[in-house]
């Protein structure tokens, strides 16, 4: 027997060659799988901020002019909450593709800013990952057409998804803010997280 042999785990001696270009394949397809998911992911997260980023550009432009913009612009409102170090701009509508851009406007609702309730959702994971952490006196910040309008947080409760009241037409100004919750769930989360603020000065 040689010196290779005699230091060979025993455990392997008697494993054939072929079962063991079998596992090693097994955690090569693994491994690739697994690599392929993670570019995937980090490729969707890095598109989503650029996105975002050039829609920020964009907002910047034309706040700068003050331009009359109509609630189908996307780019037209910005949402910034200094608590939880968010500052986005949001996009109209709630399809998958608004909520790659960034916190979609529920169309149908009222224009951030505007009397009534306007409704902003997003996914748990990535713009609204920490609304969670909110508290009720948080300052809440939308900016659009040239105004300011300064909310603050005054509360939150968890709701099922069939729980359509969150949508309500309001005689004040207000915005909802909707995640699903829990926001760590593993999988399609059961609840839904709704975050209340009311307006109490613009300029």
């Amino acid at each position: 027997m040689s010196v290779a042999q005699w230091f060979k785990p025993q455990s392997l001696l008697h494993i054939p060659r072929h079962k063991i270009r079998g596992k090693q394949l097994i955690s090569t397809c693994f491994f690739a799988i697994g690599s392929s998911l993670l570019a995937y992911v980090g490729g969707s997260y890095a598109w989503m901020y650029h996105r975002q980023h050039a829609l920020m550009k964009q907002w910047q432009e034309q706040n700068e002019v003050a331009q009359s913009l109509t609630t189908n612009d996307i780019g037209l409102t910005r949402l910034a909450i200094p608590a939880i170090h968010l500052d986005v701009v949001i996009a109209e509508g709630t399809s998958a593709r608004s909520l790659a851009l960034g916190p979609g406007h529920l169309t149908n609702t009222a224009v951030p800013g505007d009397a009534g309730n306007a409704v902003i959702a997003a996914h748990r994971d990535t713009f609204f990952r920490h609304i969670a952490d909110l508290k009720v006196g948080d300052d809440i910040y939308v900016q659009r057409n040239g105004r300011r309008y300064h909310y603050v947080v005054s509360g939150r409760k968890i709701v099922s998804p069939e729980d359509l009241s969150v949508l309500s037409s309001s005689t004040e100004s207000r915005i909802t803010l909707i995640t699903c919750y829990p926001t760590h769930f593993v999988g399609p989360a059961p609840k839904r997280l709704i975050v209340i603020a009311k307006l109490v000065r613009s300029v």
